[in-house]
C-alpha cells in the first residue's frame, strides 16, 4: 500500500515538471486569445433627425411684355402673399414664351395658432326647386342669400341656372372649416369663379368688388381676373388661400330639411304658409334659408331648409339640433278640444325652449289627437341669427 502511494506521488511530480519545462514566449499568444474586457459606457440619447423644411413655388399664368414690368408685379404679389399669412422666400423673374412672368418661393405650411391663412370653405346651396318664371327664381334666390347673411354667413355669389325648361338658383357662401387641431397646417391655394357678365370689360370692372367682398369676410384674396364662361359670357375668378390638414374638411354648419304636415289645395297657399312658418325656425334657433312647395297626393305641402351646427367628436359628427315629434297620448271627442290642448301644449314647449315649428290635429269624431314637431338641441348652439 505504501509503495503504491509513493509511485503515485512520483508520477505527479514527473508530469508537473514536464509541463513547466516548456518554453514561454509572448510571440506564441495573440490578442484574439485574450477575451476583451467589458467596460461600462455612458448612456447616449437616440439620434434625432431634424424635421425637413419643404419649400414650394408659387407660379402664375400672368405675363408682361417687358422684364422691367415683371419685377413690380412680383413684389406686389409677394406683399399679397405675406398679407395672407404666407412666409415668402423671395422670387425671380422668368421668361414665359415671348413675354415675362415670375415665380415666388414660399413655405407651404403654417404653425398651429396662426390666424392667417383662414380655415374656411366655400359651399354651394341649392334648394332643388324649379321655377317657371325667372322672376320667381330670382326673388327666391335673393331671399335665400339674405337668409344666409342674416345667419352670419358671408355670401360670395348667387346665380340662376337652367333646370330643364324652368329656372333654379344657387347661393355660394363662406363658412368656417373646423379643422382638427394639429401642430402644423398646409397652405392651399383655391379659386372661386362668380358673376355673369356679357362683356369682359364689365367683369374687369367688378373685380375690386369681389376682392373687397372676400376681404370683408376675413379671407385675403391674392388676385382677381376676368375669365370666359362656357356660354360665351364672362365671370370674375378670385384666387385666395386657406389652411387645411390631412384630416379633410369639417364644415361648421350643415343644412337640414323639415317636411311640414299641413296640406293645402293650392300650391300658392302652401308657399304662403311656408313663408309664414319661417319665423318659428328663427325663434327656435335654427335659421331658415329657404322653403319650397311639394306635392302631397292631390294637394300641396311645403318643406323648409334650415341651418344646424356640426359637432365633431370621436367616431363622427352630430348636429347641434334636430326636429323631434311629440305624439299626444290622450284622445278627444271633438277636434276643438284637441286644438285647444294642442295650443296649450305648444305654448308649454316654447316656454321650455323647445321651439315648435309644426303641428297637426288628426283623427275623427270621438277620437281626435294631435302631434307637435319641435326643435331639440344637442347641447351646443347652432348659428345665431344676426338681427340687422
Amino acid at each position: 500500500m505504501f509503495k503504491k502511494l509513493v509511485f503515485s506521488a512520483f508520477s505527479f511530480l514527473i508530469l508537473t515538471a514536464t509541463s513547466f519545462s516548456q518554453a514561454f514566449s509572448l510571440n506564441s499568444f495573440s490578442a484574439g486569445d485574450v477575451p476583451p474586457a467589458k467596460t461600462a459606457e455612458p448612456s447616449r440619447p437616440a439620434p434625432v433627425t431634424p424635421p425637413g423644411v419643404t419649400i414650394a413655388t408659387y407660379t402664375t399664368d400672368e405675363t408682361v411684355t417687358f422684364e422691367s414690368q415683371a419685377k413690380p408685379a412680383m413684389d406686389a404679389r409677394i406683399a399679397a402673399l405675406k398679407a395672407a399669412g404666407i412666409t415668402t422666400l423671395g422670387g425671380r423673374v422668368v421668361p414665359l414664351g415671348n413675354d415675362y412672368s415670375f415665380v415666388i418661393d414660399y413655405l407651404p405650411t403654417v404653425k398651429y395658432g396662426a390666424a392667417l391663412p383662414p380655415a374656411v370653405l366655400i359651399d354651394t346651396y341649392k334648394n332643388g326647386a324649379a321655377y317657371w318664371l325667372a322672376a320667381d327664381a330670382t326673388a327666391a334666390m335673393n331671399a335665400c342669400a339674405s337668409a344666409f347673411r342674416a345667419a352670419g354667413l358671408a355670401v360670395v355669389g348667387s346665380y340662376l341656372y337652367a333646370a330643364g325648361s324652368d329656372n333654379a338658383f344657387a347661393v355660394d357662401y363662406l363658412q368656417k372649416n373646423l379643422l382638427r387641431p394639429t401642430a402644423e397646417y398646409d397652405v392651399k391655394f383655391e379659386k372661386y369663379t362668380g358673376g355673369k357678365f356679357t362683356f369682359e370689360s364689365d367683369a374687369v370692372k367688378n373685380i375690386p368688388s369681389f376682392l373687397a367682398m372676400f376681404k370683408q369676410a376675413g379671407v385675403p384674396a391674392i388676385r382677381g381676373r376676368a375669365v370666359s364662361r362656357p356660354d360665351n359670357d364672362y365671370a370674375v375668378e378670385v384666387e385666395y388661400v386657406v389652411k387645411t390638414n390631412r384630416f379633410g374638411p369639417r364644415p361648421q354648419y350643415s343644412v337640414s330639411r323639415y317636411d311640414a304636415r299641413e296640406t293645402f289645395p293650392f300650391e300658392k297657399d302652401a308657399l304662403a304658409a311656408s313663408r309664414a312658418r319661417l319665423a318659428a325656425f328663427t325663434s327656435a334657433g335654427v335659421p331658415p334659408v329657404s322653403s319650397v312647395s311639394r306635392p302631397e297626393g292631390s294637394d300641396f305641402s311645403y318643406s323648409v331648409d334650415f341651418l344646424v351646427g356640426n359637432i365633431y367628436q370621436q367616431g363622427g359628427v352630430i348636429h347641434s339640433a334636430a326636429v323631434e315629434t311629440y305624439q299626444a297620448p290622450e284622445t278627444f271627442t271633438f277636434d276643438t278640444e284637441a286644438k285647444k290642448a294642442l295650443a296649450d301644449k305648444a305654448a308649454a314647449f316654447n316656454a321650455a325652449g323647445l321651439g315648435v315649428i309644426g303641428s297637426a290635429v288628426t283623427g275623427q269624431l270621438g277620437s281626435f289627437t294631435y302631434v307637435i314637431d319641435y326643435v331639440a338641441k344637442a347641447g351646443q348652439a347652432g348659428p345665431v341669427p344676426q338681427h340687422r
